[in-house]
């Protein structure tokens, strides 16, 4: 008998040897798809109870309702994608290299420069002193230029990286949403065996949160649309319902919806109209720009049974730690050590011993 137990302890270290290599050579293959995997679960959960409904319109035809959802989700990426491709096809052939800007003479400064509110008069006179050493200035601006242009190329290329992982995660949360039911029971299983029963309640508690989360943002996102569609229809912006859609994209991607708000109010400028003008800069800023920090909270806290200030604190911090997608992780991972605290607290309440 004594000699079995060196034999014994032997083949536990190689069985857990070999189950950690497995482990370890399953992680490195699937670390690559890691940020879909994440983002495929987060639009799964997200998008089920949607799912659900339009699998029973469907005569339960679970696999035409999840291709009918990706196809749409599909769309919704490409539509703008596909519209920003035209226009930037258009606007190409036209731009000009700075060697050929640096001979041609600069035009007399517009009227409407010198109407902007308190910069009018200092903008005019920078565009006169441009006037007279164009090709001087340009001169100065190239290493500046040039380090925008590179970090343009570094941007255009983390976003289209990010374009494709989020249509592969489109992708994969089609063939998430078919096997939903099964990979509940399969986590709901695997977090009773890792926790016990406190832990079988995780995977709701993550559902619900990721759920909140989503309807925060898209919630926000249609406020903040609805804010700058009313201000520029005030304002009198042309495409006031398009630039709307643009802002709606934006604000989802969590983008600043500036970019859709200013350039408008510079229009305005142009056109001669400083009172609206003012008016749409006021309203952006103030409105447009600030409503998304107070209304998200209180919308994801209406379905995380979470504290609105843990609320405040997982979106943001985890917006500044993982980015977009730590709009999910943030107040998912405080959900959960929430969950657990409060079943601590109620074993340490009641000892079993």
């Amino acid at each position: 008998m004594q000699n079995e137990t060196p034999a014994i302890n032997v083949m536990t270290v190689l069985r857990i040897g070999a189950v950690l290599l497995l482990i370890g050579a399953c992680l490195k293959v699937v670390l690559p798809f890691t940020g879909a995997l994440i983002w495929a679960a987060i639009i799964s959960i997200s998008v089920w109870p949607w799912y659900l409904r339009l699998a029973h319109l469907l005569g339960h035809r679970r696999r035409l309702a999840a291709l009918l959802i990706s196809s749409l989700l599909m769309l919704a990426i490409a539509g703008p994608i596909s519209l920003m491709a035209v226009k930037l096809a258009h606007v190409l052939p036209d731009a000009q290299s700075l060697e050929t800007l640096s001979h041609a003479p600069l035009p007399p400064p517009p009227e409407w420069l010198a109407r902007i509110p308190l910069a009018g008069d200092k903008l005019t006179q920078f565009w006169l002193s441009v006037q007279g050493d164009l090709p001087g200035m340009l001169e100065k601006l190239r290493p500046t230029v040039n380090k925008v242009a590179l970090w343009i190329l570094e941007q255009g290329a983390s976003v289209g990286f990010s374009l494709l992982e989020i249509i592969l995660a489109i992708v994969l949360s089609g063939f998430l949403l078919t096997k939903g039911d099964e990979l509940w029971d399969g986590a709901n299983l695997t977090l009773s065996k890792l926790g016990g029963s406190p832990a079988g309640d995780l995977a709701e508690v993550v559902a619900r949160t990721v759920r909140s989360v989503s309807n925060g943002v898209v919630g926000t996102a249609l406020a903040q649309t609805i804010l700058c569609v009313i201000g520029l229809l005030i304002a009198g912006v042309p495409g006031a319902l398009a630039l709307g859609f643009l802002c709606f994209v934006f604000a989802v991607a969590q983008l600043p919806t500036l970019l859709v708000w200013l350039p408008a109010a510079g229009w305005v400028f142009y056109s001669g109209d400083n009172t609206y003008g003012v008016f749409l800069l006021l309203w952006g800023f103030l409105l447009v720009n600030t409503v998304d920090n107070v209304l998200r909270p209180l919308l994801i806290s209406q379905g995380a049974q979470m504290p609105l200030i843990m609320i405040f604190m997982g979106v943001i911090g985890g917006l500044l730690a993982w980015g977009v997608i730590g709009l999910f992780i943030g107040p998912t991972l405080l959900a959960v050590a929430l969950t657990l605290y409060r079943h601590w607290l109620g074993e340490a309440d009641h000892p079993t011993g």
